[in-house]
């Protein structure tokens, strides 16, 4: 669990898994929908049919669904991770958008927006990023021309027993700019909001 090798490589994580094909060997996430529990933490899914859970085990939990246009996907990615040493609310935000920007490529995507803020979760003072890029390089199964979009937000929370280990949750969807969820924010809020810490 090292903060370099997970949330400093959030985006990279975020395009392997949006960009993952949803093969049939996936199971379903069964409706209705009941709190996903995890070591440390647990969440809800949205009440949606078509997730499928892509990949589980103690401490990261995958979670994909194909878009409504042959090429999107979306995705919710949990994980624990070991977070770097900070003193201050606004410095754990710096580390957290220092090393998505890093882990960016700016030869494929180009960032619209990348917004790093505090937020509170259940009393714990946590920090909220949204990102949009453009995907000038994203694999494509149906060939269609043009860059997607990739817009993710995510939470990252030191745990309330061990500040050194971060709760890191994120909702993401891939799609064409004109297919572009208007709901986006308000589904991936619902999930980061469910978010309830458990015994580590």
């Amino acid at each position: 669990m090292k903060f370099v090798r997970r949330v400093g490589m959030l985006c990279a994580a975020l395009l392997a898994t949006s960009c993952a094909s949803l093969a049939p060997r996936f199971s379903e996430v069964p409706l209705p929908t009941q709190r996903i529990s995890q070591q440390g933490y647990s969440l809800m899914p949205l009440n949606e049919p078509g997730w499928l859970i892509g990949a589980r085990n103690s401490y990261q939990l995958a979670l994909l669904k194909r878009g409504e246009e042959p090429e999107g996907t979306l995705a919710i990615q949990a994980t624990l991770v070991k977070l770097p040493a900070f003193t201050t609310d606004e410095e754990l935000a710096r580390l957290v958008k220092e090393r998505q920007a890093q882990d960016t490529d700016p030869q494929r995507f180009t960032v619209m927006t990348h917004d790093v803020t505090a937020y509170s979760q259940q009393g714990t003072a946590c920090v909220k990023s949204h990102m949009v890029t453009e995907d000038h390089m994203a694999v494509k199964r149906s060939g269609t021309p043009g860059d997607m979009v990739l817009e993710a937000l995510t939470l990252t929370c030191p745990h309330p027993t061990d500040q050194r280990v971060g709760v890191n949750v994120t909702y993401s969807q891939r799609s064409y700019p004109a297919q572009r969820d208007p709901a986006f924010l308000e589904k991936a809020t619902s999930v980061l909001q469910s978010i309830e810490f458990a015994e580590l």
